[in-house]
């Protein structure tokens, strides 16, 4: 008797630790829907048609709790782990610059950014209002910084991975979360949305007009600039390119940075002019002209050479935006800048106009209005062993289907990918069927 009661003891101090109104059941509470926003960032690591079918429904399902947190400590703290989810791994970089005692630092700070920005839209008094103010915080860019996009929740699942896809998401979410409407009105509207914002067909796309081959590298970031491994790193990438051609490839495509020095005036760039002759080659390396340096992507065709110089510069990492001297003096003392190159560097292959894109560009929106076929080179390395690879993909998957382009990247780190609009998931499930009727009466 006495075991019995002192069970029931506890089951009681369970039952009130996870009551509603307690503060471990409010911390499960927005780190869930924190998970449920960020969804299709950590899925992605396990691809499979279910996963793909639940992810948008699972986003819904986080906006239908985040309406329903009226408490504006609730939003910031949803927004807390929201900017940690997508964004934790930025601080890894300062690794390299020997400041990771400023990791926990960062983390926390982008947490009390968008925690802060979750936390205005919670002023606005109509929850439609504060639903459109969440939507538009993809519109905010601190430092041109534009990865917090909402259009990743629609790159997975039934829904178009365009704008009016991500319009749907969110109209769906708020008429299912609306409390004046009555069922069948809403039933109504919530079908009528989905068909409204469902992908019926594949957007078609341009192919490379070449055999080509995407080269991946995998060196560690704090080897991959060291001066006693330039030769060994950049023969490396010689042999590549010979068994390229030995494959009978017409294009061979390396990674950003794939010879981390200025490739001009050097052994190594006669070389790549002499295999140019037998292969089409396009890589990563630096470039100086007139005392300023450039991150650049070499194409080497025929015996001549093409450099195109890196616009969109990655804050803190290739360019300082703001206080410069006192950054030089106390924290970034041995970093050079980068210089800006144009905006939009576009090139002739096989009558194909192609657009470059190296790493943080491939991200960028505007480089997708006028292109039909990206060649991106990326060096990942910076982040190896966190999500910010299979984030930048999702933005790619994004403006790839928004814009009807095919990528073709070539990355040092994780991963390469050829990436081409989605196809409808009813025909992914459709064929799925087949395959599964064809094994039940297979003879």
């Amino acid at each position: 008797m006495k075991l019995k009661l002192n069970f029931l003891s506890y089951f009681s101090l369970f039952l009130k630790k996870f009551n509603p109104n307690s503060n471990i059941f409010k911390i499960i509470k927005v780190f869930f829907i924190s998970i449920l926003l960020s969804n299709p960032i950590y899925l992605s690591f396990f691809e499979n048609l279910f996963f793909e079918t639940i992810s948008p429904f699972l986003a819904i399902w986080g906006l239908i709790l985040l309406l329903k947190s009226k408490n504006s400590k609730e939003y910031f703290w949803i927004g807390f782990f929201v900017g940690i989810f997508w964004f934790w791994w930025i601080g890894l970089s300062s690794i390299y610059f020997d400041l990771s005692y400023l990791i926990p630092i960062i983390i926390l700070g982008i947490g009390f950014f968008y925690g802060i920005l979750f936390r205005i839209c919670h002023l606005f008094k109509y929850d439609f209002l504060r639903l459109c103010a969440i939507f538009c915080l993809s519109f905010i860019h601190p430092l041109g910084f534009d990865w917090f996009n909402w259009g990743i929740l629609s790159v997975y699942g039934f829904f178009r991975a365009d704008t009016l896809g991500i319009i749907c998401i969110f109209l769906i979410a708020y008429f299912i979360y609306e409390k004046y409407i009555s069922r069948y009105y809403k039933i109504a509207i919530i079908l009528i949305l989905f068909f409204i914002g469902l992908q019926y067909e594949e957007k078609k796309s341009s192919n490379l007009n070449f055999d080509y081959k995407l080269i991946n590298t995998d060196i560690s970031q704090d080897q991959k600039f060291l001066q006693e491994n330039a030769e060994k790193n950049s023969n490396n990438q010689i042999k590549e390119i010979i068994k390229a051609i030995d494959e009978k490839k017409e294009l061979v495509i390396l990674p950003e940075t794939a010879f981390a020095f200025n490739l001009k005036n050097t052994p190594y760039e006669e070389m790549l002019k002499n295999l140019s002759y037998k292969i089409t080659i396009i890589t990563g390396a630096f470039n100086i002209e007139k005392n300023k340096i450039y991150n650049s992507t070499y194409i080497f065709k025929a015996g001549n050479v093409y450099i195109f110089n890196k616009h969109f510069l990655v804050p803190f990492g290739e360019e300082i935006p703001f206080l410069k001297d006192i950054i030089n003096k106390y924290l970034l003392p041995n970093i050079e800048e980068f210089s800006k190159g144009p905006l939009q560097s576009q090139y002739k292959l096989n009558d194909q106009i192609i657009t470059n894109a190296i790493c943080y560009e491939v991200t960028k929106e505007q480089i997708y209005k006028n292109s039909s076929i990206i060649i991106a080179i990326s060096n990942n390395a910076w982040f190896n062993y966190s999500t910010e690879y299979k984030l930048q993909q999702l933005l790619m998957r994004y403006y790839s289907n928004k814009y009807n382009v095919s990528i073709y990247h070539a990355v040092n780190g994780k991963e390469n990918a050829v990436i081409k609009p989605k196809k409808p998931l009813n025909q992914k499930w459709y064929i799925f069927y087949k395959k599964i009727i064809a094994k039940i009466y297979k003879p």
